[in-house]
């Protein structure tokens, strides 16, 4: 997926690493993480919504960044 994706403009992908839910030694998922192991919980969103709003920061730093560089070029 993460191939597709790049071809195409202004798409990120952010690859979800298994070992976030799934136990590593026996496979098992926390009912703190999916109470019903397939709904997440609070707490399970949350590991997922911390990666996924550091993501959308870095994006939006790069773009004012840029925005301000494209705005101090065109002053000159």
């Amino acid at each position: 997926m993460a191939n597709q994706v790049r071809k195409w403009p202004n798409v990120s992908f952010l690859d979800i690493d298994t070992q976030w839910f799934v136990n590593p030694v026996d496979g098992s998922i926390s009912h703190h993480d999916m109470y019903d192991y397939l709904h997440l919980t609070r707490h399970g969103y949350r590991k997922l919504a911390e990666p996924l709003l550091e993501e959308i920061q870095t994006i939006l730093k790069n773009f004012l960044a840029a925005d301000a560089l494209s705005a101090s070029e065109a002053e000159n």
